[in-house]
């Protein structure tokens, strides 16, 4: 099936969500609604503490799972299951919602940059009602694939036999690629998954088309992609890719289920007070 090419780019859109944190949701918009497995994606980088000191207080989810990665600053993780964890830079934290958990993400920091990624992955029906769930992952565990022209960290799935330290319910893979000036990286992947790239820094071409900071290609179909750095100044990002459930995705903001009434009965369990517990 040959090289991938971009199918479609974008900037994403302006929004704020929490208690106010600015970002730009790149998934999850009228544009792209979702990106099975992938339900959102939002990248939020300010160094204005108004833009992100609110945070994202107390709030329930169910039906998928959230993996907030965090590139520069301080965050800090409690959940409804006992769970704490606090996010520096570089680290990573996968949590499943399950059949529900309610959770608060809140910076433990008043000022400086802030700045990272926060993605939800759809979980089948089978697994929707399980048990919620949260671990952490340091930067330092990711596995590295190197080359001559850069490098690929894998939190996630496998690229060309290395395995990534996490285990996500849904199949997928997270990477984070670094391209040296005038560079390029080879990827081999799977045909059948869906996928995306996101630029955090520099500008890259993928079969030509051109991806400047802060822009999300979504992939066509094949079984490699090729990021060029075709400046003088390095490029990075994150490109992740998920295989897809092909299953009814009904939404109701913090709950992902697949029928109307499962979207109810989640309104019903967190109602009664004994949701997350």
């Amino acid at each position: 099936m040959g090289r991938r090419k971009i199918s479609y780019k974008t900037s994403g859109i302006a929004a704020t969500d929490g208690a106010g944190v600015k970002l730009r949701r790149m998934i999850g918009t009228e544009d792209i609604p979702n990106l099975d497995p992938f339900l959102m994606l939002d990248e939020f980088k300010s160094d204005s503490p108004d833009d992100y000191l609110a945070g994202f207080p107390n709030h329930p989810h169910r039906g998928f799972e959230t993996v907030t990665y965090l590139l520069e600053g301080i965050m800090e993780h409690n959940d409804s299951k006992g769970n704490r964890g606090i996010l520096e830079k570089g680290g990573v934290q996968w949590m499943t919602a399950g059949r529900g958990i309610v959770h608060s993400e809140m910076p433990k920091q008043e000022n400086g940059m802030m700045r990272g990624y926060q993605l939800w992955v759809n979980l089948p029906s089978g697994l929707k009602m399980i048990e919620p769930g949260y671990f952490d992952v340091s930067r330092k565990d990711w596995k590295r694939l190197e080359s001559e022209d850069g490098h690929i960290d894998i939190l996630a799935g496998e690229i060309s036999g290395i395995q990534g330290p996490a285990k996500s319910k849904t199949p997928l893979l997270y990477s984070h690629w670094y391209i040296k000036p005038n560079g390029s990286l080879k990827i081999p992947v799977s045909s059948q998954w869906n996928g995306f790239v996101h630029v955090a820094e520099g500008n890259i071409e993928i079969e030509n088309e051109s991806l400047p900071t802060g822009f999300l290609g979504v992939f066509g179909s094949g079984e490699e992609i090729v990021i060029e750095n075709k400046t003088n100044s390095p490029a990075e990002g994150i490109l992740v890719l998920g295989e897809p459930i092909r299953e009814p995705i009904v939404q109701y903001g913090p709950f992902v289920m697949n029928t109307k009434e499962e979207i109810m009965q989640a309104f019903t369990d967190f109602q009664s007070g004994n949701f997350g517990h």
